[in-house]
């Protein structure tokens, strides 16, 4: 006899579920008159005002912006000068907002006219801070000579010292194995930004060959202080993870370590609540394959965000905050895509403003509520694609340009009442139709589907995993903790009929899938998922064209926290 399928105690929230509001999209982020795309760090003042930064060049000129926010970062004012640069190439401006209120300012600029990043091209780093209570501007000052990457923020720690975590170019370094060029270290003042000096710490990631992206090594550091005191810095690596060193004082760091964050080739971004929690946004995704031996852009389709009660011990969440809109179509033929490059401030109203992204319109502002992290039930939307990744390349790659295409489509079946669902194939030559959705991370859960799977249907399977992988990367199926395959011709799925499909899963490593409530099979994870399960992914395997496939007409979750 069958079992039935074991019922999942769903333990209570200390705050309710459901009850928050998802991420808010505020577009582009254009300040009013300005025509320009100016969504770039903020920082929050004592009375809930925001201020963003950015550089602007006019009228032969080149100063640091300002817009303002007073309904905490739904609408901005018109962009106006706020301090006035040198004609020199400067890039973006990274904020401080001290503890006694003076405002300071960490800008690279670019010099030489060379290619070769520290040997006759470099970046140096200046800083500038505001005097008399934001009335006055001193001079910028040159604190670093070389070649430095993105700076991803500048920190000040509860002793009053200052600290630029960043990376250093070193010259003639290729970038390919043992660690690339970049070496992580940081700049410290003592004094309010009057004299600075730099970390001896050099801290390294391991490079590989065949990697699919640029191997620079450990880069585009961020940092957090937590509760004793210890400061916690995260890396960008091509290792498939963060990184992370630990410190006392910022002067001294331990060795950059694999963290438990998995991560594309991309930086993070962690941020302090005013009621003590931590939340951290990053690019919690798999790089790509690569097609042949030519490279794919990736790793960027979405980033996401975790909270953490007990400053860093667990975490939940594990959502996608942000989705490339762009992700299931023709990429663009040139430059840096997608949604990486977060930074996070916080609102008057106990929530999160974040600004991240790559591409023309495509670094925007967000309204974060942080306990939509804790959320520990959902439901996929059917009928569009806005939370689904269904994007397949295809075609040669060149210069990390490769076409995409979406591959499932929406169908209106009359015994549906002609509502939605998704059908995956194989229609063509390419690669099965695939297809993911991110839902609240849990260490255990049910998810139940409903699913028809149709007559002569080649191939198919449902995954659940714990981070993102293209939705046709065959690697994704691969990895993933627990697998259930399927054909027209097993009997449990009773191909042509609607059934409903349940996969349990517990902390334990077990679980089962029912049919019908009945139990008819038993899972074993093929590896641990310590920071829970995240990702469904549904995908056609069929070895040849499958004009049939399968359908799928509701997803929901629920999570055990």
């Amino acid at each position: 006899m069958k079992a039935t399928l074991p019922i999942l105690l769903l333990l209570p929230l200390s705050i309710s579920a459901n009850a928050a509001e998802p991420p808010v999209d505020l577009g582009p982020g254009n300040a009013v008159g300005s025509g320009i795309n100016y969504a770039s760090a903020a920082v929050t003042f004592p009375d809930g005002t925001l201020e963003s930064y950015f550089r602007r060049a006019a009228e032969g000129a080149v100063s640091i912006f300002r817009a303002r926010s007073t309904d905490n970062g739904r609408t901005w004012s018109e962009a106006e000068p706020l301090v006035a640069l040198s004609v020199e190439p400067w890039g973006g401006p990274m904020p401080l907002l001290d503890r006694d209120g003076e405002l300071h300012f960490v800008i690279p600029r670019v010099r030489g006219e060379g290619r070769r990043p520290a040997v006759d091209r470099f970046i140096d780093l200046y800083h500038l801070r505001s005097t008399g209570g934001r009335t006055g501007w001193t001079e910028p000052k040159r604190v670093y000579e070389g070649y430095c990457g993105a700076l991803q923020g500048v920190f000040q720690l509860k002793n009053g010292r200052i600290l630029a975590p960043f990376a250093d170019w070193l010259p003639s370094v290729p970038t390919r194995p043992p660690t690339g060029p970049s070496e992580t270290t940081a700049l410290y003042s003592d004094d309010g930004g009057a004299t600075w000096r730099r970390s001896p710490a050099r801290l390294t990631a391991p490079c590989f060959d065949g990697y699919n992206g640029a191997n620079y090594g450990a880069c585009e550091p961020t940092l957090i202080e937590l509760k004793d005191g210890k400061l916690w810095m995260l890396l960008r690596t091509q290792t498939g993870s963060l990184y992370e060193s630990f410190s006392d004082d910022g002067v001294d760091w331990t060795e950059a370590r694999p963290s438990r964050f998995p991560s594309s080739n991309s930086p993070a971004f962690p941020i302090r609540l005013g009621d003590g929690r931590m939340v951290l946004f990053w690019n919690h995704c798999v790089m790509p394959p690569r097609a042949g031996k030519d490279g794919v852009y990736g790793g960027r389709d979405a980033l996401h965000g975790a909270i953490s009660g007990d400053d860093g011990k667990s975490w939940r969440g594990f959502r996608e905050i942000y989705r490339d809109p762009n992700r299931n179509g023709t990429p663009p033929a040139t430059g840096d895509r997608g949604t990486a490059y977060p930074h996070a401030t916080l609102t008057a109203d106990g929530k999160i403003l974040l600004v991240s992204g790559q591409g023309e319109s495509l670094r925007r502002r967000f309204i974060v509520d942080p306990d939509w992290l804790l959320e520990t039930r959902a439901e996929a939307p059917m009928g569009d694609f806005e939370a689904w990744h269904v994007f397949k390349g295809f075609g040669p790659a060149k210069r990390f340009w490769r076409d995409r295409k979406a591959g499932p489509e929406w169908v209106n079946l009359p015994d549906l009442a002609e509502k939605p669902a998704l059908r995956l194939r194989r229609p063509d030559e390419l690669p099965g139709d695939g297809a993911t959705w991110n839902f609240p991370a849990g260490r255990a859960g049910r998810l139940t589907l409903r699913v028809r799977v149709e007559p002569g249907c080649g191939g198919g399977s449902v995954c659940l995993t714990d981070r993102f992988y293209d939705p046709c990367d065959a690697a994704g199926e691969a990895d993933a903790p627990f697998r259930f395959d399927f054909d027209a011709r097993s009997p449990a799925v009773a191909a042509g009929v609607w059934r409903e499909w349940v996969v349990m899963w517990r902390a334990d490593g077990g679980g089962e899938v029912a049919l019908d409530g009945v139990v008819a099979a038993s899972l074993k994870a093929r590896r641990d998922f310590p920071n829970g399960l995240s990702y469904l992914r549904l995908r056609s395997t069929a070895a040849e064209i499958d004009p049939a496939g399968f359908t799928v007409a509701a997803v929901s979750v629920e999570i055990e926290p």
